[in-house]
């Protein structure tokens, strides 16, 4: 269950609730709520709401999908465009970088992170990992996955609207 990354669970299936997620937005307290609410826990904490989707039923994931839905509502109603406030935080960040000027210092630290997970990556695979390093390895491993991730996001784009299109397509069926 370590390895159960039940943030990609919650967008995958409700990606208005995973956009609410993301610290930066202050939301992140009521989408857990509402997602818990979703598998009939009141007041979640994170751990109960990655427990609960690790073992969640096609009825749980369905009670999910209809809570992102009537989340979507909500906001709405309320006047809140999560989508809008995702994308300014992204613009604002960007034009931090145009109005500084400081377009080294991403592209090193980028740089850095891909030639570090190549090195770990080789390394791990001709090397036999000691059995008592393996649990930091797997750590070290899980931190450098992400940052990549991040990098690769930051250069490339990131799968929101990937995420979007899936959600027209689904509808669509």
């Amino acid at each position: 269950m370590g390895d159960f990354d039940w943030k990609k669970a919650v967008a995958s299936i409700a990606p208005s609730l995973a956009t609410a997620l993301v610290p930066e937005l202050g939301l992140a307290g009521v989408a857990v709520r509402a997602i818990g609410q979703a598998f009939g826990l009141t007041e979640a904490t994170e751990q109960q709401v990655s427990e609960a989707l690790a073992k969640a039923s096609s009825a749980d994931l369905q009670a999910l999908s209809n809570a992102d839905q009537q989340f979507q509502k909500e906001m709405a109603a309320l006047g809140i465009d999560l989508e809008k406030i995702a994308s300014e935080d992204r613009a604002s960040a960007r034009d931090r970088e145009i109005k500084t000027g400081d377009s080294w210092m991403p592209r090193i630290l980028g740089s850095v992170v891909v030639v570090g997970y190549l090195a770990v990556q080789w390394y791990l695979l001709s090397h036999i990992v000691p059995t008592e390093m393996r649990e930091i390895v797997l750590r070290s491993m899980g931190t450098l996955d992400m940052a990549l991730g991040l990098v690769l996001g930051y250069y490339f784009g990131s799968s929101a609207g990937s995420a979007r299109k899936d959600a027209v397509i689904g509808k669509l069926r």
